[in-house]
């Protein structure tokens, strides 16, 4: 991510929009260094996310799904 919108997402304070503003950038997937087993760390640039899969497709796949249910929770529970 550039300084920009690391700044802006710093300053958005729901779940909700966070997760919404991440989408916006997009996810990406890269090779975990740090397990003993390999598998793909979804992340938006540089952030990465909680959320790993066997192959590149599945990790983002898996993370755009995450943060896509991170921006429902909060809003279903503001209705």
């Amino acid at each position: 991510m550039t300084d920009d919108q690391m700044e802006a997402l710093g300053k958005i304070k729901s779940v909700s929009d966070r997760a919404k503003f991440l989408l916006s950038i997009g996810v990406t997937a890269e090779l975990g260094t740090e397990e003993s087993n390999l598998e793909f760390r979804a992340c938006v640039g540089d952030m990465r996310l909680p959320i790993t899969g066997a192959s590149k497709l599945t990790a983002i796949e898996r993370g755009t799904s995450w943060l896509q249910e991170k921006a429902r929770e909060t809003e279903e529970g503001q209705q």
